[in-house]
């Protein structure tokens, strides 16, 4: 099924329910369910509100504009703006571990539209002079019910590390034996990057779960080249080529 949807309205928060009901009503309309239609909502609403509260203000008002497309077994959710542009990696990972005490709520909306969302990607236009926010939801793959797709964005350091490692356990505990790892957002590895992937990989291997990567940018690809760690890990080039793996083995 495919589907072109477009929205533009002002950069203000009394746009953001139109903006979020816009977003489900396209996913609905593509043929997606409403479940996956509600992940959308969420990540557009994340999403428009960042754009609102941060790259616009009072003083320098702008437009949002949103675009949702179906093609084939993507939906892709684009937004686009004028403000001020927007770095991912100066946002720490959110805090997932700590007490009601000392917990920080940063960093939730990023997290969560990675959750919700198979990419993720900022970028900006300078021949238009937009910011774009990319979103990419795939549709449509059967996957074996014990499989899990866990898209990672930014860096894998030590302080990322605990973020990742909780992120695993929650998906494992939900049922997910069998785990792929989408790193294609992930723009720096270090050694504490791949002490807790080996770390998450003994785990699931011990229960009889398997962690699998796959779409790795060629600065993380080379760590896992110089460090051997190519040979202990499944590791796919694509997104496709590992769903596409995953699916044969129902």
């Amino acid at each position: 099924m495919q589907g072109s949807f477009e929205l533009q309205l002002p950069g203000v928060l009394d746009s953001l329910g139109r903006l979020c009901a816009f977003a489900y009503q396209a996913a609905l309309e593509s043929g997606l369910n409403e479940h996956t239609a509600w992940e959308i909502e969420l990540a557009v609403d994340e999403a428009a509100t960042n754009i609102i509260q941060h790259a616009y203000s009072p003083t320098r008002p702008g437009d949002v504009r949103l675009v949702c497309v179906r093609e084939g077994s993507r939906f892709s959710v684009v937004l686009y703006d004028r403000g001020l542009p927007f770095d991912p990696d100066t946002i720490p990972a959110p805090d997932l571990t700590s007490s009601i005490d000392t917990r920080e709520a940063g960093g939730l909306g990023i997290y969560l539209m990675g959750r919700m969302m198979d990419e993720v990607r900022f970028d900006y236009n300078p021949d238009t002079g937009e910011n774009e926010l990319r979103m990419m939801k795939y549709v449509g793959t059967k996957l074996p019910s014990d499989v899990r797709v866990v898209p990672v964005q930014g860096r894998i350091d030590a302080t990322a590390a605990p973020a990742l490692a909780a992120i695993v356990h929650e998906t494992a505990e939900t049922g997910g034996k069998r785990i792929l790892l989408d790193l294609s957002g992930v723009t720096f590895l270090s050694s504490s990057g791949l002490r807790i992937l080996l770390m998450l990989a003994r785990e699931l291997k011990s229960t009889g779960g398997e962690l699998r990567l796959c779409s790795m940018q060629p600065a993380v690809a080379e760590v896992f080249a110089l460090t051997g760690f190519t040979q202990i890990f499944t590791i796919h080039r694509t997104r496709d080529e590992a769903l596409a793996a995953l699916a044969a083995l129902e």
